[in-house]
């Protein structure tokens, strides 16, 4: 796993692992919702792990607001999402001035064990920037598998707390829809296919 980077909690998406009883496991992302497109600017790979960054299309690399990460981490199969979590959480206190997580919150979903958090940084160390960070783990037959949406936002001396005028009204009510859109996101459209136990909703296309 990264240490806090310019992703803040950078974590990733694994080749397909392939099993005798069914077809490769892999880690579904669906289009990412609203109308403006994704694209993306990172992707790596080695013999343990794999990382996939998008962000939206009108946003640079380096200076984005917006990050959706996948990665997944080959020798790890089989960890406990909510047991993984509790370790980032560890990070979070070195990485930010102020910090505050919320979950981990267990599932079970198409036969998997998956863990749902929220990390609120009130400013990320060295940056001018705080950050909210969506968090989904899911734990694999051939990887632990860990999705995250993030945002960057004003630095805030109470994390999970962000002050505003009321100029500033309009922003902040974008911001909260932004953040329930990310929630829905990755409880719908964020799982698992292949393997010994693939989730339902690989069975057939998903309605728009």
């Amino acid at each position: 796993m990264k240490p806090w980077s310019s992703a803040l909690l950078c974590l990733a998406l694994a080749s397909p692992v392939a099993f005798a009883a069914g077809a490769p496991e892999r880690l579904v992302l669906e289009p990412y919702p609203g109308d403006t497109a994704w694209r993306e600017v990172t992707r790596q790979q080695d013999g343990t792990q794999w990382l996939r960054e998008q962000i939206p299309a009108g946003q640079e690399a380096g200076s984005h607001t917006d990050m959706l990460v996948a990665q997944a981490f080959l020798q790890q199969a089989g960890t406990d999402p909510s047991a993984f979590l509790k370790g980032m959480f560890a990070q979070v206190g070195a990485a930010c001035t102020h910090a505050k997580a919320n979950g981990p919150r267990a599932r079970t979903e198409g036969g998997r064990a998956v863990a749902y958090a929220q990390i609120y940084c009130g400013r990320q160390n060295g940056t001018q920037t705080g950050a909210h960070i969506f968090i989904k783990v899911l734990q694999g037959e051939g990887a632990l598998y860990v999705v995250q949406r993030e945002f960057r936002v004003p630095p805030t001396e109470t994390a999970g707390v962000t002050s505003f005028s009321e100029a500033q009204m309009a922003g902040m009510v974008a911001l909260m829809q932004a953040q329930a859109t990310a929630n829905r996101y990755l409880l719908d459209a964020v799982y698992l296919c292949g393997g010994e136990t693939p989730d339902p909703r690989c069975e057939a296309p998903r309605q728009p």
